[in-house]
């Protein structure tokens, strides 16, 4: 080989400088280049069915852990196996291609998992409104939901590192649908499972008003007649019981007519309609302001009844006591019922008058309104009145929060010619011809709806009395698959806006 001429001066061959071995267990950082689907599928089946059924397991648990602390999962096992994130992440996303649909499933019912557990033990914001009913009530749960959601989703964009803010208005958004949707769709399958329930069997007047004549006919036909032992203890009794409470017959007019009227029988037998007409007596003495007459009044009806249900060795004359004291309970029940319910419909019934009086008509909610308030101011209409009636009566002088929303946007319902022309007025500004028309025709639809309601209040009211006073009298026992909605609708409704916000925020 010849010698090669010198290279020019300043001319060097490029050389690549020889580098020192690496430490020993040291290697250089490499980028992790993600496999395709059809290389991890294809290493998976190529695995013996014992691998096979260890890596699926640990696909399904590691996607659930994953969807249970919102993408944190992978960051802690970065941090316990010394790997970095995206390798864990990596991990993850061939667990996913490896289990398909299954590996989805548990992913989402680890999401799930986490508010459902946290509602549970108490950490939930919807819970706030849980006892608001009706439309209202799914609105104010649903904004609840909506913050939640949005901290869920904000929490979920850290654990996989994206846009917080984006996952924050992502879980909002569909916290609420989602909370909104399931409590539509809890409520629809309840309504579908009840559509073959019994209709329960409320009384008319006209059943209540035979019902009682038979029952007094009932308590005559037992032929009770009680000696002067049983009206001379009666007397001594109700006089003992006046004493003690410091009677003063100028005070308590009510009750000094029963003492006279028990004086007049002072000696004689007296029939069990006898005793009953001194209680209607009794009764009829209350005097609406004056507490120390009506608790004398009270007292003395009280110990008319004990008389009646409890007689004494030497009392009766003749007849079954028991029988006759059971039919004048049930006759008294009856034409109680009837005498609140007459007082409940012809409170609405001046309502309606007083309506109609006002020339538009346009006040009918607010006039059942106002009689219903007279009625529970009229302490002796209303005396004997049970609890649950109580509550009924306030519903429909009150209202409930559906109905006072409807209340306040049937306000812009035209009723004449100014407020007419104010409620397309303000239409116009707000949304040009289309709200001048749209705005008064959404107005009057919710003043009908309110109307509306309001009517079914006071019908409530009423049906209640007719059928003894308890509501439960006038529902349908859920049946089973109701009662099964009932128990698990907080989970449901919880699991289909965890559900829905997690989706949304990925």
């Amino acid at each position: 080989m010849s010698d090669l001429p010198p290279l020019p001066t300043g001319f060097e061959l490029e050389t690549k400088p020889k580098l020192p071995p690496l430490p020993e267990g040291f290697a250089l950082e490499s980028t992790l280049q993600p496999r395709s689907e059809e290389e991890v599928r294809a290493e998976f089946d190529d695995m013996p069915w014992y691998q096979k059924a260890a890596v699926a397991a640990d696909d399904v648990v590691r996607s659930i852990a994953n969807g249970a602390t919102f993408g944190y999962a992978d960051k802690l096992a970065a941090y316990m196996n010394d790997t970095s994130t995206e390798e864990e992440r990596q991990k993850s996303a061939e667990a996913s291609m490896r289990g398909g649909s299954a590996t989805t499933v548990a992913e989402i019912g680890g999401a799930i998992a986490t508010p459902v557990l946290a509602a549970r033990a108490g950490a939930s914001l919807p819970r706030i409104a849980a006892s608001v009913p009706g439309v209202t009530g799914t609105v104010a749960r649903s904004g609840l939901a909506a913050v939640e959601g949005a901290g869920y989703g904000a929490l979920n964009a850290s654990g996989h590192d994206q846009d917080i803010g984006e996952g924050a208005l992502m879980g909002a958004i569909f916290g609420a649908g989602g909370n909104a949707a399931g409590e539509a769709v809890a409520t629809g399958a309840r309504k579908v499972a009840g559509a073959f329930n019994a209709t329960p069997k409320i009384p008319t007047m006209d059943e209540l008003s035979t019902a009682a004549r038979q029952a007094y006919d009932a308590a005559d036909n037992a032929g009770v007649i009680f000696t002067p032992q049983a009206t001379g203890r009666l007397q001594s009794e109700i006089v003992q019981t006046l004493t003690d409470t410091g009677f003063d017959p100028a005070l308590q007019p009510g009750a000094a007519a029963v003492l006279r009227r028990l004086q007049d029988l002072q000696g004689q037998n007296v029939t069990l309609k006898g005793l009953d007409t001194l209680r209607k007596v009794a009764s009829g003495g209350y005097i609406p302001g004056n507490k120390s007459n009506n608790a004398a009044v009270s007292a003395i009806v009280n110990r008319i009844d004990d008389l009646v249900g409890n007689t004494q060795a030497g009392e009766i004359l003749s007849g079954d006591a028991t029988a006759g004291a059971e039919a004048l309970k049930t006759a008294r029940d009856l034409w109680s019922r009837m005498s609140k319910a007459d007082a409940v419909t012809e409170a609405a019934a001046r309502g309606e008058l007083n309506a109609a009086a006002a020339g538009s008509g346009a006040n009918r909610e607010n006039a059942s309104r106002q009689a219903m308030k007279a009625l529970r101011n009229n302490r002796s209409a209303t005396r004997g009145f049970t609890p649950d009636e109580h509550e009924a009566l306030m519903r429909a002088i009150v209202g409930t929060p559906d109905q006072n929303a409807l209340r306040l946007v049937g306000k812009l319902a035209p009723t004449g010619i100014v407020s007419g022309a104010l409620s397309g007025g303000v239409g116009y500004q707000a949304a040009g011809p289309i709200g001048a028309v749209a705005i008064p025709a959404t107005g009057y639809v919710a003043r009908k709806g309110a109307e509306r309601m309001q009517e079914g209040f006071v019908q409530e009211l009423v049906d209640i009395i007719m059928a003894g006073g308890t509501k439960a009298a006038t529902q349908v026992p859920p049946n089973a698959v109701q009662a099964a909605i009932d128990a698990n609708r907080n989970g449901f409704v919880k699991s289909a806006a965890a559900g829905a916000q997690y989706h949304g925020s990925r």
